[in-house]
């Protein structure tokens, strides 16, 4: 597992995630093979809780390892 920002199509934040991938290479392959990307929030919300979240492949513009 491993941390990634995701920098969507018309958001202004970039959320960072973790996600299955263990580098870029894997979630490369991850993404061709996908519609979605599951993952959790990097940090908690304000309940302390870490979010699961599902990312569509349409809506990544640009990814950066963390």
């Amino acid at each position: 597992m491993a941390r990634f920002k995701f920098f969507l199509i018309g958001s202004t934040d970039a959320p960072v995630l973790d996600v299955e991938a263990i580098d870029l290479a894997e979630l490369h392959a991850l993404m061709s093979r996908e519609r979605f990307i599951a993952g959790h929030m990097a940090d908690p919300d304000t309940d302390g809780i870490f979010s699961g979240v599902l990312v569509p492949i349409s809506r990544v513009q640009f990814v950066m390892e963390i």
